[in-house]
């Protein structure tokens, strides 16, 4: 016996709504948030701009040269 498959139009004029375990949501959510993740990382891969920024930054905090704020008018007064 072949079993149909239905397509989102055919299931929309079957049901208003479905039913899934919470299990295979929660593990459609965590891979959704994954794959958003990946695919952040590759964007700032990507961007040589912000590769060679964080490399930079990088050396900066390992030498400790770093300013520090503690409010929002600090914050103003270093990037000024």
């Amino acid at each position: 016996m072949r079993r149909s498959i239905f397509g989102p139009e055919q299931m929309a004029r079957r049901a208003d709504s479905i039913q899934l375990p919470k299990e295979l949501v929660a593990d459609l959510l965590e891979s959704s948030l994954r794959f958003q993740e990946v695919a952040e990382s590759l964007e700032v891969q990507l961007d040589k701009k912000t590769v060679k920024r964080l490399k930079i930054g990088g050396k900066e905090l390992k030498k400790r040269q770093y300013k520090v704020a503690s409010s929002r008018e600090d914050i103003d007064r270093i990037l000024s």
